[in-house]
């Protein structure tokens, strides 16, 4: 496209163009659009907030759709709401050319809908630069610079306590209520699985609902997962990760898979859309009784929060982007500079919040030592650890609830639990830590370096109590 695009081509009123997954779609240029997805979800492209006379809206909407062509129908789509938005702003409607006076208007956006913009600016000044004043087209062009205008699309990443990343309270808070839940049977374990699975994992709800049975593979006790990619419409090959699912999450579909087995493996997992999954994970947790400690209220949860933590968590122990971007399914390193552009404004929040949280994490053991198992609360609740220990037993179950639990593991954090005096904790102690060097997830890390402090509680009152 030339940069005196807008002045030499006619003003058309509709485009036919291929779709991302080969379909032949007509889009006009000032009429919304209804178009389906790959998962046949409908959406809404806002063409009309378009202006047939405007030159500069011309431009927009067949930069627009030109994406189609390129990207997902979910990422136009949402693209096209932004901008409906920032219509609102009258000074942006009625413009003909745009000028740094936008950046005000971008500063009051919602949150949401602001990274979307900037992007396609950028592209108005490479295709029409007449339509965009030459010190807008600087200050886009200096990402630094608008980085530091607006920060807050990174502190909704890093440190916005309501839809940012979580801390580890509040991630360990939300883990203990989910199990805790599950054990007294107020959710089911399909449901179980899917909370386990958005929270082990950060995929995103789209990735969830295209997961079929052929993409698991169970290998004795471990799972590998095929991860299909999100950000692809292509009906016949969408690409997938291969990853090895955490040890607890390997536990829920392995039960998973005993309960609900299926012989077809395109057949879908979950059985859900990407809507129906984003709406059945935030009920699954508004039923659980949380807390953080930063809010003093209940944690809110939606599944992005376990991806931003999944990255930031990632980001602070020192992983590379490209690590970060194969963690979060990424096909390239480019969206990840978003994650690491406040680094300082990381840190430091995940700092200040893990000094808090060593008080909360100096009693990960909740229960109580028992000398036998005739002291034990419920009679024939023996927890015994195959695993490590060749099946010793190491305490009792307080609880007459069924537990599908990750047994000893989860049980050390567990309010119910009540282990022996007599048990081999240091042998224990030391499997847990050897595990911990060759654990890849960090989720996981963070998991078992909490079972390790429950154990160096337990051994700590034995030691007081044979004082």
């Amino acid at each position: 496209m030339k940069s005196n695009f807008v002045e030499e081509t006619p003003q058309l009123t509709e485009r036919t163009i291929i779709l991302l997954d080969g379909r032949k779609e007509t889009i006009h240029f000032f009429r919304k659009h209804e178009i389906v997805n790959h998962d046949n979800i409908l959406f809404i492209l806002h063409f009309n907030i378009f202006e047939k006379e405007n030159w500069l809206h011309y431009a927009l909407a067949n930069i627009l759709i030109d994406l189609l062509t390129t990207h997902s129908i979910t990422y136009v789509a949402t693209i096209t709401r932004a901008f409906k938005h920032l219509f609102k702003f009258n000074n942006i409607s009625t413009a003909i050319t745009l000028d740094p006076s936008i950046i005000n208007s971008l500063q009051t956006l919602n949150i949401n809908y602001y990274p979307f913009i900037p992007p396609i600016l950028r592209r108005l000044a490479k295709y029409s630069p007449n339509l965009i004043d030459p010190e807008l087209i600087n200050f886009l062009e200096n990402s630094e610079k608008w980085e530091e205008r607006s920060p807050a699309y990174f502190k909704l990443i890093v440190n916005d306590p309501e839809k940012g990343a979580f801390t580890l309270q509040e991630l360990e808070n939300l883990h203990n209520a989910l199990n805790l839940a599950f054990s007294q049977n107020k959710i089911s374990l399909k449901d179980y699985t899917l909370a386990w699975f958005v929270s082990a994992t950060g995929v995103r709800p789209v990735q969830l609902s295209r997961l079929t049975y052929g993409d698991l593979e169970v290998i004795q006790n471990d799972v590998m997962l095929k991860i299909p990619l999100a950000k692809a419409e292509g009906i016949v090959d969408q690409g997938y990760f291969l990853r090895k699912a955490p040890t607890i999450l390997a536990d829920c579909i392995i039960r998973y898979l005993n309960e609900f087995p299926n012989s077809s493996p395109s057949s879908s997992f979950f059985k859900l859309n990407p809507t129906q999954i984003s709406r059945k994970f935030q009920t699954i947790f508004e039923t659980l009784t949380t807390y953080s400690s930063r809010l003093e209220e209940r944690i809110p949860v939606n599944a992005y929060r376990f991806r931003y933590t999944l990255a930031t968590r990632a980001l602070a122990h020192g992983a590379s982007d490209h690590e970060i971007a194969r963690l979060l399914t990424h096909r390239s390193i480019h969206c990840i500079r978003f994650y690491r552009a406040s680094m300082p404004e990381l840190q430091k929040p995940i700092q200040d919040a893990l000094a808090e949280e060593m008080g909360f994490f100096a009693t990960a053991f909740q229960g109580k030592l028992i000398g036998s198992l005739n002291e034990a609360s419920i009679q024939d609740s023996v927890i015994a650890d195959f695993f490590h220990l060749a099946g010793k037993s190491i305490g009792s179950c307080g609880t007459h609830a069924k537990c599908y639990q990750n047994a000893p593991i989860a049980c050390l954090t567990c309010p119910y639990f009540e282990p022996l005096l007599d048990a081999p904790w240091n042998s224990l102690l030391q499997y847990l830590i050897d595990d911990q060097t060759q654990e890849s997830s960090l989720r996981i890390k963070e998991i078992n370096q909490q079972a390790i402090k429950a154990i160096n509680d337990i051994m700590s009152l034995i030691k007081l109590r044979r004082a």
